[in-house]
């Protein structure tokens, strides 16, 4: 909406400024003044002054006496270096309003990525760990960068990238094989591992007791591995011994019996990961873990050896890094194992090659900065071009009073527990507030994820966040159910309208401040959208949401909207309608529900 207004500006006043200045450029300095009363658009002058030999604020205070402003503009003043510009409020009304309620399910022009399809790689759990609060970041950063790329025309795959490969499998598959010799090790080194002890008792009652199809005996394994290796060195040895078993796949029944138990895993993983990704609303379009690539990793050995970028160093084949100022990239243990980015390479070949992805985007944490920058360095010396076009999308991590947690020790708050547990919340206010609630389930399950993901995604991702009950589960202020509460409200206002929205409602009575306040909120959508792609960003949205739940806030306290004259109301269940689909369409660009009641 605003890109339509400086458009139309830029070719109303490129005539009269081709002196200096060419028509896209116009366009591109355009900008919105921080405080509306200084106008909607503001085009700085300063690059005029030496072409025109006149200090940036003559040459405002000139051109605001002699420019013709196009159609839907109507006044221009001057303020320093800058030229601003007014709406003219009853045009922009119309642009407005008649682009939301044309265009209810789309976002903008959808132009952006027509033709162009990008690959996200997101979530990306590893098998026989439960998702922890560490993989809400992931998960929910790259569905709303899915949900982005999509409303501006990219076909957009999203891939969940699963971790069900490397030694960690050979470990767990040594230790469900043989766990009466892990058990008997537990036992012997007992006073050597340090653990929690009612913590550590529960876990060894999980290995005994629950069936290995349970997703707790999977993690109870995994810790437990872990915590007695720190102990009994020999344990890494069987893990990797029975890794590379199932990487060379002799057919011995060993490794058949190996290859079994990882199946397995896997199944189990998914099953559990499903479940939470069900009530996050997250979708992934593909599920291509890292062994889907293991028939590959000889041809990407093979390519670094013909194209003499492999080393050798210590047993192990490296890409030397060093020239470009990074540390080698490992590709092949000694032991002739694979290793993290050998998959990573051919997973980045596929996904250009076969999935025909223009861009490859990577949404995982700013502590593996590092590998992809080699990994993309590799992708470049390897001679494929389209390296360029790969992403890595940082973001922080949730920190803790204790340190970073670690799934191997066990210290670990679990993802589904936090959705729990806010579900749980806003189901005991329901049951308070509005016991006669129709699907009171369904509203505290949209409501109690949603107050999680907005937290995160309220927060520009690049920061780290403080992991704060208290905080994370606080249904007051800049908060995700205050947003879906103001879509409530609006719902309930057209309710009570009771009729169709008017499709020719009068929008030059819509003269007060907060109407006019709400039109240039609502006009700043599409645009914003376009920011957050920009800049890879789903924030900027959330916050922008906010902003517009504040302004309606402001206007419903006010204003009787189903009171006094007639065509006021029509105008004013039009403005109503408008928030409401400009609401929906911004939670649902964030992966959030909008229920109509609460």
């Amino acid at each position: 909406m605003l890109t339509r207004m400086k458009t139309i500006l830029s070719h109303g006043i490129a005539p009269q400024l081709q002196e200096w200045l060419k028509e896209e450029e116009i366009l591109g300095s355009l900008e919105s003044p921080k405080d509306p009363a200084m106008g909607d658009l503001a085009l700085p002058c300063f690059s005029l002054a030496k072409a025109a030999r006149k200090s940036p604020a003559i040459i405002t205070q000139d051109l605001a006496k002699s420019i013709q402003l196009p159609k839907g503009f109507k006044s221009v003043a001057s303020a320093g270096g800058y030229l601003n510009f007014f709406f003219d409020d009853l045009f922009w009304a119309h642009v407005v309003i008649d682009e939301i309620q044309n265009k209810k399910t789309k976002i903008g022009d959808q132009k952006l990525g027509v033709g162009k399809t990008i690959i996200v790689d997101y979530s990306s759990p590893n098998v026989a760990k439960p998702m922890s609060i560490g993989h809400l970041r992931s998960t929910v950063i790259g569905q709303a960068l899915v949900n982005i790329f999509k409303a501006v025309g990219f076909k957009t795959v999203g891939i969940n990238y699963l971790g069900d490969w490397g030694v960690q499998f050979g470990k767990l598959a040594w230790a469900h094989l043989n766990q009466a010799d892990l058990l008997k090790r537990v036992e012997k080194n007992q006073s050597q591992i340090k653990f929690d002890k009612d913590r550590w008792a529960k876990l060894l009652e999980d290995i005994r007791g629950k069936p290995d199809t349970s997703f707790d005996y999977l993690y109870a394994l995994y810790v437990v591995f872990h915590a007695t290796a720190e102990v009994d060195k020999e344990l890494e040895a069987f893990g990797r011994d029975y890794f590379l078993r199932l990487e060379k796949r002799d057919n011995s029944e060993l490794t058949k019996k190996i290859e079994g138990t990882w199946q397995k895993f896997v199944t189990v993983s998914l099953q559990e990961y499903n479940r939470v990704y069900g009530l996050l609303h997250t979708k992934h379009d593909l599920v291509r873990g890292e062994s889907f690539h293991e028939p590959d990793l000889q041809g990407v050995v093979q390519k670094l050896k013909t194209l003499g970028l492999l080393k050798e160093s210590e047993g192990a084949q490296i890409v030397d890094l060093e020239a470009y100022g990074m540390p080698p990239c490992l590709i092949m243990k000694s032991d002739g194992a694979t290793l993290y980015a050998t998959r990573d390479i051919a997973a980045a070949c596929y996904r250009h090659d076969q999935l025909h992805g223009d861009r490859l985007v990577y949404v995982v944490g700013a502590e593996q900065s590092l590998h992809f920058k080699q990994l993309f360095k590799v992708l470049e010396l390897m001679g494929y071009g389209w390296s360029k076009d790969c992403v890595h999308v940082p973001f922080g991590l949730y920190r803790f009073k204790d340190g970073k947690m670690s799934t191997r020790r066990g210290n670990v708050i679990f993802l589904e527990d936090v959705l729990d547990r806010a579900i749980e919340l806003v189901r005991e206010i329901v049951k308070q507030k509005n016991p006669d609630l129709k699907d009171a389930e369904g509203v505290a399950q949209a409501v109690g994820t949603g107050a999680v993901v907005f937290n995160d995604l309220m927060n520009d991702r690049q920061k780290n966040i403080d992991f704060d009950w208290d905080r994370l589960l606080d249904f007051n202020g800049d908060t995700g159910p205050y947003v879906q509460y103001i879509h409530v409200r609006c719902c309930s206002v057209l309710n009570k309208w009771g009729k169709d929205v008017p499709p020719d409602a009068n929008l030059s009575l819509l003269k007060e401040k907060l109407e006019r306040d709400l039109l240039r909120v609502l006009g700043r959508f599409d645009d914003t959208v376009l920011v957050a792609y920009n800049q890879l960003k789903p924030n900027w949205i959330a916050q922008y949401l906010l902003d517009l739940a504040k302004v309606f806030s402001a206007f419903y306290y006010e204003h009787r909207i189903l009171e006094g004259d007639m065509e006021l109301q029509k105008a004013r269940i039009v403005l109503v309608d408008s928030v409401r689909t400009v609401l929906r369409k911004g939670l649902d660009l964030l992966g959030i529900q909008t229920p109509e009641a609460m």
